[in-house]
């Protein structure tokens, strides 16, 4: 009779014991397959999905990156909304600059200044959201899955060296 066999000790659940060794034959695929299409003259970039999968995505595809410090706006619709009240307070400070008689040019110059101000990160904010919309638009149609821009270590890279 053989002894029985003592079952293999679950590892601790930790952040740190993510490490997939498929993972790494899966990117290397990626990686081969990326520099095939840069090197036959296509624009693309490296980028982590939402699920870890790395993915060599056409710069239409990916929208705007939304990495850095502080609150983050995600979605398309967020970046339209804040572009549209940005319009909307161009548009009341331009019916309030109707109702000023008594200012200075000074006064009228710092108007001016802030409602140019205003107008350029509205057209910002909504030149984003349409970006995004478009590419949302576009991975849906193809099929491909959502970049995650959020990391900052999964930055596009446009390294062609990378193999």
């Amino acid at each position: 009779m053989t002894p029985p066999v003592p079952p293999k000790p679950k590892p601790k659940k930790s952040m740190f014991n993510h490490y997939d060794p498929e993972r790494d034959k899966r990117d290397m695929i990626v990686m081969l397959a990326h520099k095939e299409a840069v090197d036959a003259g296509e624009k693309r970039l490296l980028v982590r999905t939402v699920q870890g999968e790395l993915f060599s995505y056409k710069r239409e595809e990916i929208g705007f990156i939304t990495g850095g410090v502080g609150a983050k706006i995600t979605t398309g619709a967020g970046m339209l909304f804040v572009g549209t009240l940005c319009w909307i307070a161009v548009l009341a400070l331009f019916v309030y600059m109707f109702f000023i008689h008594d200012a200075t040019a000074g006064e009228w110059a710092g108007l001016v200044f802030v409602e140019l101000l205003f107008a350029a990160i509205a057209w910002y904010f909504m030149h984003l959201g349409l970006a995004e919309h478009r590419a949302r638009k576009l991975r849906k149609a193809r099929g491909l899955p959502k970049p995650n821009l959020l990391w900052h270590n999964s930055w596009p890279t446009k390294n062609k060296d990378i193999v």
